[in-house]
């Protein structure tokens, strides 16, 4: 696993982009579903958060990726530039007509994540679809885990992809929490 560099964002944003292109939570926010320009743009806007708030990683091949966000470097940044990224991810992905449902499953998700430990927010993972199901998110997910074993207390994550759920299970995580937004939304937590 490797922090990026200037020339991997777009790397790492073609990995999420083809990665996310089922994916309902993501569906969800857009203002036209599947529409690949909007997830480039969606995953644009997580791309600048995470180098805000957090850590944007490739693994040695470049074939899967992660965006984490540390929620104790939210809330000691300025948030100019944070509101700047909100309002054009409004207008350019998420749309007016969406605004009062995409707030709402923000403001259910920032509920339940922990708020009395000390925790990495594993935002996005992404694997190339010629190399999904060869052990290559397990792989990187074991190296995240590595990485913040003695520094984090925890890692948080949510999914809507119930086939994901024993790939999680197996890594050491556990369902806290589950949502309903017209499908299925589960809070995992992993201790460290």
């Amino acid at each position: 696993m490797k922090f990026i560099n200037k020339k991997e964002i777009t790397i790492v944003n073609s990995i999420l982009t083809d990665a996310f292109i089922n994916n309902q939570s993501v569906n969800y926010l857009l203002k036209r579903k599947k529409d690949k320009s909007l997830i480039s743009k969606l995953m644009d806007y997580s791309l600048e958060k995470a180098k805000l708030y957090g850590h944007i990683c490739l693994n040695e091949n470049n074939n899967a990726c992660c965006i984490l966000l540390d929620p104790k470097r939210v809330k000691n940044q300025s948030a100019f530039r944070s509101l700047w990224l909100d309002i054009r991810l409004i207008f350019t992905v998420v749309g007016i007509k969406n605004l009062k449902k995409v707030s709402n499953k923000e403001h259910i998700t920032k509920k339940y994540l922990p708020k009395d430990i000390d925790y990495i927010h594993l935002w996005f993972i992404g694997v190339e679809s010629s190399m999904q199901g060869k052990g290559v998110g397990y792989k990187l997910m074991n190296e995240i885990i590595d990485y913040y074993s003695g520094i984090k207390d925890a890692i948080c994550l949510e999914t809507s992809t119930l086939i994901n759920l024993p790939f999680y299970k197996k890594l050491g995580f556990e369902i806290y929490h589950k949502e309903n937004f017209g499908f299925d939304f589960y809070f995992l937590i992993r201790y460290l």
